[in-house]
């Protein structure tokens, strides 16, 4: 996820003026080149700015060299590829061969700005270059163009590539640099011609000190809420289940029961983990019926839901967007209704935790898929307590282990399922386990679906 409208803001109130104060102190930027036309000027800048071209600014700007990456090459090879969030890990970059004269020509320097020219996805692009390995030479490649500042010209490159990563840069570009394929390509002349807001020297350096800091924080927000939403995300949800199917996630009350055993008790070597003294290990299929029956009126309109309509991840929701009367629908589907819990059997809807509860069926009834599994939980089971079972890494990594079938069929063996052993707490401590884990869990669910600041 990217911070990208925050980003664009951020450098659109830099390159207006509004991001940093102006200094009475500061001298203002002399007029380098022929002022634009007042229609050419985009849009409002501080007084002692200057609208200037980039032309006049360069000393040159050059097409980059048509060369092919080699394990063996006389000097390092920069493509658009190698370019990453600004950066270059110089010691990726590969070697080419390339003559005396185009190597002079190609050669980059310190401070040089390479900036991506054509490409889906690449263009925009660019770098500064610095940290140039001592007695190694880099050239860049065609699909790039290198803009070497002049030495007495009173911008810092550091500027210019937060500018050619700005909306401005983008607005301009886009008007004036699409090939026939619609597609942004950029040439030596479009870029050249191209109005950049000039301030002082003193307020860039000042400028670009801003944006560096800001930028870098915005990364290591991306970065914190990508590990967030991603595996450790997925690792705290797993743990949080772990903890509510093993006793851990809320208190055990002394004014609750004991849970009375219900059939058969495990041997104490098919006891998995430890559970507190009042719950009870009992078989599934002694707390909730597999495949319940279901009766209604061959007239009456039924909820409809194919697989694809059961979410998958640690969601539970079911669409209910189709409608069938129950007798067209009542054989060769599975039924079910409210209140029922269903998971997905066939690989790899099982792993992806393709599971929900049953609420608002047209009628209280509906049918489905024949991949689903259908349980009606009895007393002292709740359903919301079962579907997080079912959510646990313990249920899905049991559940693999029993796959049977071909490859890419395979379905788990609900013989097995049936007859495992889960965890039973006392029914109040199930509902207590329950409203925990929803509000821990949705917050979770709401940072990874997080759209401030115009998220996606």
């Amino acid at each position: 996820m990217k911070f990208s409208p925050l980003r664009d803001k951020i450098l659109t109130l830099a390159l207006t003026g509004q991001l940093v104060e102006q200094r009475a102190a500061e001298p203002e930027v002399q007029q380098i080149g022929p002022a634009p036309a007042p229609d050419e000027v985009p849009f409002a800048i501080p007084a002692k700015w200057k609208w200037v071209r980039l032309d006049d600014l360069a000393d040159s700007i050059k097409y980059g060299y048509t060369a092919s990456a080699n394990d063996i090459g006389n000097a390092k090879f920069l493509r658009i590829t190698d370019l990453k969030d600004g950066k270059v890990d110089w010691a990726l970059v590969p070697f080419c061969e390339i003559d005396h004269k185009n190597l002079a020509n190609m050669k980059l320097e310190p401070n040089d700005i390479l900036i991506a020219r054509s490409g889906a996805g690449s263009v925009g692009k660019s770098y500064v270059v610095e940290n140039l390995e001592q007695g190694v030479d880099a050239v860049f490649a065609s699909y790039l163009l290198r803009v070497r500042l002049k030495h007495d010209a009173p911008v810092w490159a550091m500027y210019v590539k937060h500018y050619l990563r700005s909306p401005i840069y983008w607005a301009a570009i886009s008007q004036h640099a699409r090939g026939s394929t619609g597609l942004i390509n950029v040439n030596v002349k479009q870029l050249a011609s191209l109005l950049l807001p000039l301030p002082p020297l003193e307020e860039q350096w000042r400028i670009v000190a801003v944006l560096d800091d800001l930028m870098a924080r915005l990364d290591q927000m991306e970065q914190a809420y990508s590990e967030l939403t991603g595996p450790m995300s997925d690792h705290f949800r797993n743990l949080v289940l772990q903890q509510a199917i093993s006793g851990q996630l809320v208190p055990q009350l002394d004014s609750e029961p004991e849970v009375e055993q219900v059939g058969p008790a495990p041997a104490p070597d098919e006891v998995p983990f430890a559970i507190p003294e009042k719950w009870k290990w009992v078989q599934l299929k002694e707390v909730a019926l597999y495949n319940p029956d279901v009766c209604a009126d061959d007239e009456l309109e039924v909820s409809f839901a194919p697989l694809e309509k059961l979410s998958d991840g640690f969601g539970h929701e079911l669409t209910f967007d189709q409608v069938r009367r129950w007798g067209e629908v009542k054989k060769g589907y599975k039924r079910f209704q409210d209140g029922d819990v269903l998971f997905a059997k066939i690989h790899p809807s099982f792993q992806n935790r393709k599971s929900g509860l049953v609420t608002k069926a047209r009628n209280g009834i509906g049918c489905g898929s024949t991949e689903y599994c259908v349980y009606r939980c009895r007393e002292p089971l709740l359903n919301q307590y079962l579907l997080w079972f079912f959510k646990t890494a313990y249920f899905i990594e049991l559940g693999k282990r029993t796959f049977k079938g071909t490859v890419g069929q395979q379905r788990v063996n609900l013989d097995v399922i049936n007859a495992m052993y889960i965890p039973l707490p006392p029914l109040e401590e199930q509902r207590r386990i329950v409203a925990k884990l929803n509000e821990l869990l949705s917050g979770v669910k709401q940072l990874s679906s997080l759209k401030e600041f115009g998220l996606e």
